[in-house]
C-alpha cells in the first residue's frame, strides 16, 4: 500500500494515497494499526464520510500536509503540521449543495489498545485514572451517570465543564502513551468521546465540534488546533506536556502572588460544608454553636460554607428563589443578617450555596417570569430534562440571556450583600457540562461556539463589581478556563470511594489523581471533598490528609453537635491536618504539587464500603485496596526549591525509600524534608 506520511523525530503517521484513512502509527520501532477514517460532518441530508467521497488529493510542504476530500456537494481539507513532538490537526467543511453543517467528528482516532495493562486518564472534574478502561469499562456497557457524563458502551462529556481540562492520555506503562489535546484557548463548546470498538476490542477516541449557527451554516473552519504526540511515561508525563501549554492561557495570566485575593481566603485554616448535612445549616443555633467549638478546639480560623441558610428543607427547591414568601414574612432575611453579623464577631467566614444554572420548573416565578423564554433549548425546540431526583424538576437557563443575567445579580445583592455574607458559591459553572443552545431569540450564536465560556465571565464580573474584590467568589469543580475571575473551586470528586459513582470507582477501577493543583498550583485555589464523620475513622483520615497533600484547602463535611462531642478521634485528625496546612501555608497556597513520585514502604489494606449510583442505585458494595503507609509528594516552593511532604497513617514510626535515601516519618505525623 502507498502511504502519505507526516512524521516528528519519534513518531509517524501513514495515510492510504488512494483514499486518506490514517491506516497506521510507526512509533519506536513499532506499527501500530488504525484504518480509521479520520472524520464526519453531520448535515441536514446526512453524514458525509470519506466513502462519500469522489476524489482525494494532498498537497504537502515541509512540515506540513493538507489532505482533501471532494464531490460534487462538498469539499473537506485536514491540515497536519509538525512542531517539535507535537503533530496538529485542523479540519475545513465546505457544502455547495445547500445543506447545512451540524456537529462534525473531528478526529475520530479509531482502534487504541495496549498489550499490557493500560489506563485513561479522564479530566473529569479534579481528574480520574482508569486501569484497563476497555475491559473494565466501556466493554461492559454500562449506563453512564447524568452528571458525570453520558453513554453506553461508551463515555462522553463536554468542556468546558465536565471536563475540566483539554488533554487526556491513554497509555501502558510498559508500552507507550497517546496524548490528545485541544489546544483552545478560548473554550469553544466541544464534546470528548470515548467509545468501545466491538469489532477489534479497542478504544476509539473521537472528538466532535460544533459549529456556531449550527443547521444554518454551510461550513465550518475548526478554530483551534488538535495535537497529538506518542510518549512513553504516565499521566504525569501528560500532564506536565499539557502544562506547558496550559499556564500559558489567558486564564494564567496572573500568579495568586499578583492576585488581589479576600482576605477570608487567605486567612481561613478549615472550610466546613454541610452538603450532606443539609438540615444541619436550618438549625442555626446548633450550627453556630458547632462552628464556634470547631474553632476553639482546632485553633484556626474557620469559613462556612452554608448550605440551609435560607431555611428551605430540601436541596434544589424552588431555585432560584432562595428564602420563600413564608420565610420572608417570618422576617427570615433580617435574622440571617443578625447570625451572619454574630459569626463575624466570632472571626468566622461564610458563604452560601446558590445555584447558577438551574430554576425550578414548578415554581410560581418559573412562569410568571416567562423563565421558558430564557431556558436552553435543544434543536426541536424542547427545555431539556435533567434528573436531579424524585423531589425537584430543575431546569437548565441559558447564561447568555439578559434575565438570567440579571437574576443571579438580584439574588446576590438581595441575600449576599444585604444580608452580610463573605462571598458567594455559584453552583455549577465550572462543574456542569456546557450545553448546546438553539433558541434563536438569544444573545448567541445557534448551538457551538464559545458563548457560554464568554456568558459565564460576564455573569461573574457582573457578580464580582456588586460584591467587590473582598468577597469570595466559588464554584463547583475546577473547570480551567474560569480561573481568571473565581477565587476557589469546590473539588468533592476526590473522596466518592463512598458512593462509587457510576461503577468507576466500583473494584477501584477509577482512582483520584491531584490534575488541578499538578497544572495550575501556582495559579489557583480549591477546597472541599466530602471528609464526612459518618464513614470509618481510617477512610476519614486517609482522605483528609490526602487531599491537604494535594493542595486541597482543608475542609470536613457536616459535625452536627452530637457528633462533635462523640467524635473526638475525628477532631484530632482534622486538627493534624489543619495544623500542618498553617505551618505551610505559603507552599500550599502559593507553590505547586509537582510530582506524586515513586517510593517504596509498608503497605496496609482499607476495606471500601458504599451503595451504588446509576445503574446498580442502591445496591451495597465492597472492595479492598492496597495503600502506602506512607503518602508522599512533593512540591514545588514559591522559593523555587523543592519540598517532600509525607504522612504516616500507621501507629507507629515508618520509612520510605525514594532515590536512593530513606526518610523517617513518626506515627501518625506528617513530616517535611527538603530536596
Amino acid at each position: 500500500m502507498d502511504y502519505i506520511k507526516i512524521a516528528t523525530a519519534t513518531t509517524e503517521l501513514c495515510f492510504d494515497a488512494e483514499k486518506g484513512y490514517l491506516e497506521k502509527v510507526v512509533y519506536g520501532g513499532r506499527e501500530i494499526p488504525m484504518h480509521s477514517k479520520l472524520w464526519s460532518v453531520d448535515t441536514n441530508q446526512g453524514a458525509l464520510t470519506i466513502e462519500k467521497m469522489s476524489r482525494f488529493y494532498v498537497q504537502s510542504y515541509d512540515g506540513v500536509r493538507k489532505l482533501f476530500w471532494e464531490n460534487d456537494a462538498a469539499k473537506v481539507c485536514v491540515t497536519l503540521r509538525v512542531r517539535d513532538e507535537k503533530i496538529r490537526w485542523n479540519i475545513v467543511a465546505e457544502l455547495f449543495d445547500g445543506s447545512t453543517v451540524g456537529a462534525v467528528q473531528f478526529p475520530i482516532l479509531e482502534g487504541l489498545k495496549f498489550q499490557n495493562d493500560n489506563y485513561l486518564l479522564l479530566t473529569w472534574q479534579n481528574g480520574h485514572l482508569l486501569k484497563n478502561p476497555i475491559e473494565d469499562f466501556l466493554a461492559k456497557g454500562e449506563e453512564v451517570q447524568s452528571w458525570v457524563g453520558r453513554g453506553t458502551y461508551a463515555f462522553e462529556s463536554e468542556y468546558p465543564a465536565g471536563l475540566s481540562f483539554q488533554y487526556t492520555t491513554f497509555y501502558s506503562p510498559s508500552e507507550y502513551g497517546y496524548y490528545f489535546c485541544t489546544e483552545d484557548g478560548e473554550a469553544y463548546i466541544k464534546t470528548y468521546r470515548y467509545e468501545y470498538n466491538h469489532e477489534k476490542d479497542a478504544m476509539n477516541y473521537i472528538l466532535i465540534n460544533y459549529p456556531e449557527n449550527m443547521g444554518k451554516a454551510v461550513s465550518y473552519y475548526m478554530p483551534y488546533d488538535f495535537v497529538t504526540q506518542l510518549f512513553e511515561g504516565d499521566w504525569q508525563t501528560a500532564t506536565n506536556i499539557y502544562r506547558e501549554w496550559a499556564v500559558a492561557q489567558k486564564w494564567c495570566a496572573k500568579r495568586l502572588t499578583e492576585k488581589k485575593l479576600p482576605e477570608t481566603v487567605t486567612k481561613t485554616d478549615l472550610w466546613r460544608i454541610n452538603h450532606h448535612n443539609f438540615d444541619l445549616g436550618t438549625r442555626t443555633q446548633e450550627y453556630f454553636d458547632t462552628s464556634v467549638m470547631l474553632r476553639d478546639a482546632l485553633d484556626c480560623n474557620l469559613a462556612l460554607h452554608w448550605y440551609g441558610w435560607n431555611m428551605r428543607g430540601f436541596h434544589g427547591e424552588d431555585y432560584p428563589d432562595y428564602i420563600s414568601d413564608e420565610k420572608k414574612a417570618e422576617g427570615w432575611p433580617a435574622k440571617l443578617k443578625e447570625w451572619n453579623e454574630k459569626f463575624t464577631a466570632e472571626g468566622i467566614s461564610k458563604i452560601p450555596f446558590t445555584n447558577a444554572r438551574l430554576w425550578e420548573y414548578t415554581s410560581k416565578t418559573f412562569k410568571s417570569c416567562n423563565v421558558a423564554a430564557s431556558a436552553i433549548k435543544n434543536e426541536n425546540g424542547e427545555i431539556p430534562e435533567e434528573y436531579w431526583g424524585d423531589r425537584v424538576d430543575l431546569r437548565p437557563v441559558c447564561p447568555a440571556t439578559g434575565m438570567w443575567q440579571n437574576k443571579v445579580v438580584d439574588y446576590c445583592r438581595e441575600y449576599i450583600a444585604d444580608c452580610a455574607f463573605d462571598g458567594v458559591y455559584l453552583d455549577q459553572i465550572a462543574s456542569y457540562n456546557a450545553t448546546l443552545c438553539f433558541d434563536e431569540t438569544h444573545p448567541h450564536p445557534l448551538g457551538g461556539g464559545n458563548w457560554w465560556n464568554n456568558s459565564y465571565h460576564t455573569m461573574i464580573n457582573n457578580v464580582r463589581a456588586l460584591l467587590g474584590d473582598d468577597k469570595i467568589l466559588t464554584t463547583e469543580s475546577c473547570c480551567e478556563t474560569y480561573m481568571d475571575v473565581l477565587d476557589l473551586f469546590l473539588v468533592l470528586d476526590t473522596n466518592m470511594q463512598h458512593t462509587a459513582f457510576n461503577s468507576l470507582v466500583m473494584k477501584e477501577l477509577a482512582v483520584s489523581v491531584p490534575l488541578f493543583s499538578m497544572i495550575y498550583g501556582e495559579h489557583a485555589l480549591s477546597y472541599g471533598s466530602v471528609c464526612k464523620v459518618e464513614v470509618r475513622l481510617d477512610r476519614f483520615e486517609y482522605n483528609m490528609v490526602r487531599n491537604v497533600l494535594w493542595g486541597i484547602l482543608p475542609c470536613i463535611e457536616g459535625f452536627t453537635m452530637e457528633q462533635l462531642k462523640s467524635g473526638t478521634e475525628y477532631v484530632k485528625i482534622v486538627k493534624r491536618a489543619v495544623d500542618f496546612y498553617k505551618a505551610h501555608k505559603d507552599v500550599i497556597l502559593y507553590g505547586r504539587l509537582s510530582e506524586v513520585p515513586e517510593y517504596t514502604c509498608e503497605t496496609f489494606e482499607m476495606d471500601w464500603q458504599g451503595v451504588c449510583d446509576g445503574k446498580a442505585k442502591g445496591e451495597k458494595f465492597s472492595y479492598i485496596s492496597t495503600l502506602p503507609t506512607i503518602n508522599a509528594v512533593i512540591w514545588n516552593k514559591p522559593d523555587g526549591k523543592k519540598v517532600l511532604f509525607a504522612y504516616n497513617y500507621s501507629d507507629s514510626e515508618q520509612t520510605m525509600e525514594m532515590g536512593g535515601k530513606t526518610y523517617t516519618v513518626a506515627a501518625k505525623s506528617f513530616a517535611e524534608f527538603a530536596l
